[in-house]
């Protein structure tokens, strides 16, 4: 048995790492099918930036976008050993750690669902944090993690406020190969390093499931994913550097430095970042964003997004869960055909308004929650004014 592998997906976890700026002129490099034209004298709105990395143009698997670093579950993971370095590191603090993660009831499938003997003795929750600390140290060479001695914002604040992620600078990239061919080295590194993957500093921001019908790439290559995303909010601007393997390219950006370029070149972000970035946009101020984000943790435990496919006498809609077209028991498998409506999709608004649908090739229409706390994405702001005319 391995820890986080399904008849029809892999289980993964991804990280929205943003990092504290001034508001001042968006500076991307160019290159990469992101480069900024146009719209160099603007000022973003934004106090803060949000890391990108670009998939290679050879993966099987979202192919040639940008996407939050992240990727899929080990078995390492999982490992009790895991347990057992952060009671070393605080038996306080790992109790605290522990009472945390489930003080907002049980979570979707991927964090509640039963699993093996070997692997159910790590809570889940604490088990995909730790994965999306790892894969994004190994995709930018970003490292999550504070010293044994560190336990500032533990002592006093942890839970009652949120904590600022802290990153751990290396001098060489000898860790971060060993970690990249053999995920359980990363515990070993955490050990003779004497760090700990800051999971305190992790909040629980969104659940999403590869749908069935419109993933062409997935459906191609047998590759369907069901991924944590967690949010981090870091004061200072780390050094990062793509892996140029599974990544070609990396940078800082702000939300709508980031969908001004999106929407000027139409594309080049996968679906789940736009609507995440998009729920960004919510936050002008990071202070404010991650107070958001650590209470929204702290009273309600995410929904898991199945974007469904519905078909219109004129078109393909997505919905998603808070939709009142979306499925009680949707088909996360496949083997049923899509829904089919007798009406246009210019009369979905009139016949169904509660939203949270998207437009194949086209906008997202959205006026309603999945009822976990979460923010409804801005996808009317000025950075968007031209979205309709967007493929998403």
């Amino acid at each position: 048995m391995m820890a986080a592998i399904l008849k029809h997906w892999r289980e993964a976890a991804t990280l929205l790492l943003v990092s504290k700026s001034r508001k001042i002129v968006p500076n991307l490099v160019n290159g990469g099918g992101m480069q900024l034209e146009g719209v160099t004298s603007e000022l973003s709105e934004f106090n803060y930036k949000i890391l990108m990395l670009k998939r290679s143009a050879k993966s099987k698997f979202m192919p040639d976008v940008y996407v939050f670093p992240g990727g899929i579950a080990e078995d390492a993971d999982f490992s009790t050993e895991w347990l057992d370095l952060y009671k070393k590191f605080g038996a306080s603090e790992c109790h605290e750690l522990l009472t945390s993660l489930k003080v907002a009831g049980e979570g979707p499938p991927m964090f509640s669902r039963p699993r093996s003997p070997e692997f159910e003795q790590i809570p889940s929750e604490l088990a995909f944090r730790i994965c999306a600390i790892r894969e994004t140290f190994e995709e930018s060479g970003v490292l999550i993690a504070r010293t044994f001695e560190d336990k500032s914002g533990l002592k006093n604040n942890f839970p009652q406020q949120p904590v600022s992620g802290t990153s751990y600078h290396l001098d060489s990239d000898e860790w971060r190969k060993r970690v990249d061919k053999n995920p359980a080295e990363f515990i070993v590194m955490c050990r003779t390093l004497n760090v700990i993957p800051d999971v305190w500093s992790l909040s629980e921001w969104s659940n999403w499931l590869t749908p069935t019908t419109l993933s062409t790439n997935a459906k191609k290559s047998g590759r369907r994913y069901d991924t944590a995303f967690f949010l981090c909010v870091l004061d200072h601007l780390p050094k990062a550097v793509h892996d140029d393997k599974e990544t070609v390219h990396l940078q800082w950006a702000a939300p709508d430095t980031l969908l001004s370029v999106y929407n000027k070149h139409k594309g080049g972000l996968a679906p789940p970042q736009v609507y995440e970035v998009c729920r960004l946009l919510n936050f002008q101020n990071i202070e404010n964003l991650q107070q958001f984000a650590w209470e929204r943790a702290m009273e309600k435990r995410v929904a898991q997004y199945f974007p469904v496919v519905v078909l219109c006498e004129d078109g393909i809609i997505v919905v998603y869960p808070g939709d009142e077209l979306y499925p009680t028991d949707p088909d996360r498998v496949g083997e049923n055909p899509p829904i089919s409506l007798q009406c246009s999709i210019a009369e979905l608004p009139d016949k169904y308004p509660v939203m949270n649908r998207m437009l194949v090739s086209g906008p997202h229409s959205v006026n309603t929650s999945a009822g976990d706390g979460q923010v409804i994405p801005d996808f009317h702001h000025e950075t968007l004014s031209d979205m309709a005319s967007s493929k998403l």
